[in-house]
């Protein structure tokens, strides 16, 4: 009796500590209710200001695109900026017209290819560069911007945060609905065909980091999307963190995130990234340092498990049929402080990891390393973009053989 005595005290006494624990808890993630309202009619706010740009781009329509657009504000002429989405999630959609860089081939009416372009965390569409060589080799060439990140973003809305990969299922799709009938009236006027007829026109994603784990589930999981061809900048396919941390730390913050998903994690990130890009700073380059800041925006822990939870699928195995390009660079670095590696090598994510998980997302992966790449390939310094940008357009040249319009 004693010894089943003791086994009783002893579990009244742990599950008495975990009631307190729980309670603790409890206490430390309930949100302030005065800043919770607040928090929820900037929210409904936002909505609203989407939904009227929304209605006002559907009403002021006068091309037959089913949307009016506007010329971009963060890049000017010729770029355009179409207001998309619905429901909960809004999105941007950019597109650069085609036939709008000094073409090689100027003769060309209908595009040899759909390309739609998605950006990492922290980041929005600025790459001009990409969108005048895609134009250049024959493709008509279109950008996201997802919801809560860039041109998406309104007053009280967190950037960068989500709860789910599949949130962003919508802003894809309507972006590629919505880039696919532009490029459909433009080439059945040009062409002068009967608007009943549809020009086949393959459809390529190009994806960066984060975007890159979003698209590659999003192609995953909606084969009714036919996509053509898949290009991945340094996707986000796993935590630059040890073993320790990635095999305990995340999945315990994943699993948090499940019971208190709005609980903030401390800390900004590492500004290294940020100096190796920006003209004013080691790099070459001038963007929106509100749209893709030093620091990173505010991180919670349900957003820990949006992102894990979407890479532990890729880890387990993906199905994706249409041909997939990896890109990364040859060396990674997280120093704290600026070291001259930053100049070409990853600064956010382990590029071994890239290598070893990028065969799980289908049946048909190339990896290619380019030495000297930055994280955002495309941003690194010119002998190392052009090596990207050979690899990108050959592999899409190669994996629409017989698919293309021309």
């Amino acid at each position: 009796m004693n010894f089943r005595n003791k086994k009783l005290k002893k579990a009244f006494v742990v599950i008495f500590a975990l009631v307190v624990i729980a309670i603790a808890l409890s206490e430390a993630f309930m949100p302030d209710e005065v800043n919770e309202a607040k928090r929820k009619a900037e929210l409904q706010n936002a909505k609203a200001e989407h939904h009227k740009e929304l209605l006002d781009a559907r009403n002021s329509d006068t091309l037959g695109y089913g949307l009016a657009f506007k010329t971009d504000t963060e890049l000017g002429s010729p770029f355009r900026v179409y207001p998309i989405g619905g429901g909960d999630f809004f999105a941007r959609l950019i597109e650069y017209p085609f036939g709008s860089s000094p073409r090689v081939d100027a003769q060309d009416s209908v595009p040899r290819g759909i390309i739609l372009y998605v950006h990492g965390y922290n980041d929005y569409f600025f790459q001009k560069e990409l969108a005048e060589k895609a134009d250049s080799a024959g493709y008509a060439f279109w950008a996201v911007d997802l919801h809560h990140f860039g041109r998406s973003v309104k007053p009280g809305e967190s950037r960068g945060d989500f709860r789910s990969i599949s949130e962003f299922y919508g802003d894809l799709t309507s972006a590629l609905v919505t880039a696919y009938r532009i490029v459909q009236v433009n080439a059945q006027r040009t062409q002068k065909l009967d608007s009943n007829i549809p020009v086949p026109v393959p459809v390529v994603m190009i994806a960066h980091s984060l975007g890159g784990l979003i698209t590659s589930l999003f192609v995953e999981d909606n084969d009714a999307v036919k996509i053509d061809a898949v290009v991945l900048n340094s996707p986000f396919l796993e935590m630059n963190f040890g073993p320790l941390v990635r095999h305990t730390a995340v999945p315990l913050l994943s699993f948090l995130g499940k019971y208190f998903p709005d609980y903030p994690i401390p800390g900004t990130g590492n500004r290294n990234y940020a100096y190796s890009l920006l003209k004013n700073d080691k790099g070459e380059w001038e963007y929106n340092t509100e749209l893709k800041s030093y620091d990173r925006p505010q991180q919670y822990f349900g957003w820990v498990r949006a992102v894990n939870e979407g890479q532990n699928r890729v880890k387990a195995g993906l199905h994706i049929k249409a041909p997939i390009l990896v890109m990364h660079g040859d060396c990674s670095t997280k120093e704290k402080e600026w070291v001259d590696e930053y100049t070409h090598c990853d600064g956010v994510l382990n590029v071994d990891h890239i290598e070893e998980y990028a065969p799980n997302l289908g049946s048909n992966v190339t990896t290619k390393t380019i030495e000297g790449g930055l994280h955002d390939l495309y941003l690194s310094k010119k002998p190392a973009r052009d090596e990207a940008y050979k690899a990108t357009f050959e592999f899409i040249d190669q994996a629409l053989q017989g698919k293309s319009t021309k």
